[in-house]
């Protein structure tokens, strides 16, 4: 073959080649440089957590659905590269589409249903797995809040009702609630830290423990305004719990206000629904599969997870966008962040929905401890 004719047959080939290649994204996630931040990383082995989750757990779980004849995908696929450095890869599932759901607006009544369905899935798997597999890895019964923590917690805690208290009088009849908000947040990292030892008399499984609109992704089939698909992310503290930490904590931030109270008990049914149908189809033991009413009295046993959200979720979650805000501001004390945190407890958002949040849970018995 003369010089000419390899150089025609490469081009040909490499034209192939371009033909039939894949554009592929992805994405890495590293340490945060807020030191306080990265030292609760480093004492909790997020990193490690999240990518044996990725890695290990989700096809686990995602298999034995498969084994059973569902289809169910939870999350992005990982991948593992050799460095000593902290990350987590994943593929970057933007291309197919996949997006979130402004958090300033909320969730609306499909795509609440579609998430509570991909957690009563999770939940459902995670509890047959521990049913039949045994436990899990130890890290994953480990506190998820551990002692070292502590102090960053409590600082934390004691900074965020700071401005709670300062604001607590712009809110719709806080007279009623004033006094069971500040009899509880002196308990509050207790209460948190209770959850560190899950009740054996609970409907327990892998929670994702941080389950609220950024931490969720939805993809659309083309002019369908309802979610196709929909894939969790920032799987860094799954903990085995109560479920009702995973609903408290979703229903309460990431619902639009309209639906917020007044569909509470409605979606806890649907969930139910979705978690009943699942543990049958992983014959999951009948007599240990949860009932509804068991499912409220655990809401009601965890209700102070709906302090939490009110106190450090709500605030950044709720906040108009602004360039100027950084984790620092948001949980340390300085002179840049008294106008952050005065704006995050004040503003007319946050208020609006405080105001709904927080007569509820009194009238629940979910301020009382």
């Amino acid at each position: 073959m003369s010089h000419l004719q390899l150089v025609s047959v490469l081009s040909r080939c490499l034209s192939g080649l371009r033909k039939n290649s894949k554009e592929i994204s992805f994405m890495l996630k590293t340490p945060h440089d807020f030191e306080m931040y990265r030292e609760i990383l480093k004492k909790n082995n997020m990193f490690d957590v999240e990518r044996d989750v990725f890695l290990n757990v989700k096809p686990e779980l995602e298999q034995m659905y498969k084994d059973a004849g569902l289809q169910v995908r939870f999350g992005a696929t990982a991948y593992e590269i050799n460095t000593p450095d902290d990350y987590v890869l994943l593929e970057d599932l933007r291309p197919a589409g996949f997006q979130n759901v402004d958090r300033l607006e909320g969730l609306d009544e499909s795509h609440v249903l579609s998430v509570l369905t991909k957690l009563a899935q999770w939940h459902a798997a995670s509890a047959a797995r521990i049913e039949f597999k045994g436990a899990y890895k130890q890290h994953y019964f480990a506190p998820t809040y551990t002692d070292g923590m502590r102090p960053q917690i409590e600082e934390t805690a004691e900074t965020l009702g700071k401005y709670l208290f300062k604001c607590l009088t712009k809110y719709d009849d806080y007279e009623s609630y004033s006094d069971a908000v500040h009899a509880i947040q002196p308990k509050f990292v207790d209460l948190i830290y209770g959850l560190n030892n899950p009740d054996p008399e609970d409907f327990n499984a892998l929670a994702h423990g941080d389950l609220w609109t950024n931490n969720i992704l939805f993809q659309y089939k083309e002019g369908n305004p309802e979610p196709n698909e929909t894939y969790f992310v920032d799987l860094q503290l799954p903990r085995y719990c109560s479920v009702a930490y995973d609903l408290m904590y979703f229903l309460l931030a990431s619902t639009q206000f309209d639906l917020k109270i007044s569909h509470f008990d409605y979606f806890i049914k649907n969930y139910h629904d979705q978690l009943k149908k699942h543990l049958q189809l992983l014959k999951y033991p009948e007599e240990k599969i949860p009932t509804l009413r068991s499912i409220h009295q655990q809401l009601l046993k965890h209700g102070f997870v709906g302090y939490q959200v009110v106190l450090m979720l709500c605030p950044p979650l709720l906040l108009d966008r602004t360039d100027d805000a950084n984790l620092s501001d948001f949980v340390t004390e300085s002179d840049d962040g008294e106008g952050l945190k005065m704006q995050m407890f004040s503003n007319a958002r946050y208020r609006k929905h405080v105001s709904a949040i927080l007569p509820w849970m009194l009238n629940r018995g979910a301020l009382q401890f």
